[in-house]
């Protein structure tokens, strides 16, 4: 009776020996570091951009005026200041809006297909726009209208999404051209971290 009570302390102390229990341990958590490019501002906006994102404010014919490049895409998104635009009440203007469709579109014209490959300036005219997605989404503290279009062009071959997020009281728009995955996980992180003056 006494070896088997023996030999099954000896069990139980052996097992427990083996056990490699972590209740209680600080486990390690695993870091993540984005490196993020160079800080632009945008009337009141001041974010990070993508790590090898380019940003020009204003360009000598204005057709890359507030775009975000990177690699061979001259434009992947825009981020505008329409204040100037916007309080001008004879401004040729379109607000941006959910709403509507082309609503990231604030021109009175046509507008164009642009994607990484179809650039402002040489991108098709768009010939449909339907509304995928809409409703609000952060930038930074503040909400922004959010909408999703799938756009149809001249040339097939440019049919893309597009991506807008506008505030109407700072009246700063952001557009993001030719959505995909990759490109959509850039501008949400980029957006998310926004600060306002």
């Amino acid at each position: 009776m006494r070896s088997r009570f023996l030999l099954a302390v000896a069990l139980v102390l052996g097992a427990a020996a083996c056990s490699t229990s972590t209740a209680g341990q600080a486990q390690p958590v695993p870091t993540v570091t984005k490196v993020a490019g160079p800080q632009v501002e945008v009337a009141t906006m001041r974010v990070a951009l993508p790590a090898g994102a380019t940003y020009t404010g204003k360009s000598q014919d204005g057709l890359l005026d507030g775009c975000v490049a990177e690699g061979s895409a001259v434009c992947r998104a825009r981020l505008l200041d329409l204040r100037e635009a916007t309080s001008d009440p004879n401004a040729p203007i379109n607000l941006p809006s959910a709403k509507r469709p082309f609503g990231w579109y604030t021109g009175t014209d046509v507008p164009t297909c642009i994607t990484a490959t179809s650039p402002p300036g040489d991108a098709p005219v768009a010939t449909g726009s339907d509304l995928l997605d809409s409703g609000f989404k952060p930038i930074g503290p503040k909400k922004a209208e959010y909408g999703k279009w799938q756009v149809t062009c001249e040339d097939a071959t440019r049919n893309n999404q597009v991506r807008m997020w506008w505030l109407p009281t700072s009246k700063i728009l952001v557009v993001e051209y030719g959505s995909a995955a990759d490109w959509d996980a850039k501008m949400d992180a980029m957006l998310a971290s926004a600060t306002f003056s």
